[in-house]
């Protein structure tokens, strides 16, 4: 690698922090209104989240909340403002806010004001809640069959209502959830589950919690606890790294952790060394009646190549493929740094193909940096130049 290039890389990593930290570069998203949670039974008290994004330093903000009863578009004019109560270890900041009407619709949005730059300002988007309204939110299913699912869900908080309906929605489109199941009542917290029958074998389905009170409905969408996905009638494998790999054998590993609704499932290993995506040799099959990890060795590999691997299992109604793993035989010389002879007048080093990867891996890290400051404004570019000239023919 060229020498003024390394010397670049050096001086930008540091440069970059530096120059975040400036009032030019503060990110116009820098606060972001976030979620909110209920901190009363009654449905009158909620606590609201905002985020200050990362780098900037929670030490140099103030922040806080406004909120009213509808949305403006300056967020000086909505009625209520309070200061946040404290930030927590990943730049978080909250406020708890009492004595409001379960029934309203109430808007907020997150504020911070940097301390030692005037008139720095940021404002996150304007967010709703009803501090009345339920909580809900979904769970992985509790039993997967060939043709049908046993899905799970959980009542978090009633909204200060006597009871709430709870059901789920589902369906194979992602996008268009248009299935759902009967309304359960529910008088307090707790989980609640549905059957599902009559489902199409090796079909990804999706499902959401949804609950229902006197004043809102709520689905399980936000900030956690979204969504769920299963397939009925697939077994559930996983791949693991290889173990005791020489010049020309390896044992494969994999572990599957579900039949997919049979009580025996066939497993096996796909491999190559040209094409990851296009694992063209098989190992020979094993017969698994437990859930439990397995190996194969298998023999007649070439030293030296890299290989992709992964585990496979069929249970006779559909076939299900562990993540690809990478590994390379025992022969493998990547690593090996080795003296080039003495007369060299530089006396460097040879790295063998590990020094191709580093001087990409550096460059790419370099372009990244370069590509970053050629965004800044040409009044910043000026400072920088003045200050750091080794940069002025790259900027």
């Amino acid at each position: 690698m060229n020498k003024k290039k390394i010397k670049i890389i050096i001086i930008l990593v540091p440069l970059i922090l530096s120059i975040a930290t400036l009032s030019g570069c503060i990110a116009a998203n820098a606060i972001q209104t976030k979620h909110w949670d209920h901190i009363n039974t009654e449905g009158t008290a909620v606590k609201l989240w905002g985020y200050l994004k990362l780098p900037e330093n929670a030490h140099n903000w103030d922040a806080y909340f406004v909120y009213d009863t509808e949305r403006h578009d300056n967020w000086e004019h909505y009625q209520y403002r309070v200061e946040a109560d404290s930030y927590d270890n990943w730049n978080f900041f909250s406020v708890e806010i009492e004595n409001l009407d379960r029934e309203t619709i109430y808007h907020y949005r997150a504020v911070g004001e940097h301390k030692s730059q005037a008139n720095t300002i940021r404002i996150g988007l304007d967010n709703t809640f009803i501090p009345g309204g339920p909580r809900v939110i979904v769970k992985d299913p509790s039993f997967i069959g060939l043709d049908s699912a046993v899905i799970e869900g959980e009542l978090t908080h009633l909204g200060g209502a006597d009871s709430c309906n709870v059901h789920f929605i589902y369906g194979t489109d992602l996008d268009n959830l248009n299935l759902e199941t009967n309304d359960v009542i529910m008088t307090s917290t707790g989980n609640f589950n549905a059957e599902l029958t009559g489902l199409s074998s090796c079909q990804k389905y999706y499902y959401k919690a949804v609950a229902t009170n006197d004043v809102d409905t709520w689905v399980s969408n936000a900030p956690l606890h979204t969504i769920r996905e299963f397939t009925p009638g697939m077994p559930v494998v996983q791949t693991y790294l290889p173990n005791d790999v020489t010049t020309n054998s390896a044992k494969f590993r994999g572990e599957l952790f579900g039949y997919g609704g049979t009580s025996t499932c066939e497993v096996w290993f796909e491999y190559g060394d040209e094409d990851p995506n296009n694992l063209d040799e098989i190992t020979n099959s094993i017969t698994l009646d437990n859930l439990e990890e397995f190996s194969i060795v298998q023999d007649g590999l070439t030293g030296g190549p890299t290989y992709w691997v992964r585990a496979v299992a069929n249970n006779g109604v559909c076939e299900s493929k562990g993540k690809v793993k990478e590994f390379r035989t025992s022969d493998y010389k990547s690593q090996i740094i080795q003296p080039i002879d003495s007369s060299d007048e530089q006396n460097s080093i040879k790295v063998i193909s590990q020094g191709s990867i580093l001087r990409n891996r550096l460059t790419l890290l370099i372009n990244h940096f370069y590509n970053k400051l050629k965004n800044l404004n040409s009044v910043l570019l000026e400072k920088i130049k003045e200050k750091y000239p080794l940069l002025d023919k790259y900027l």
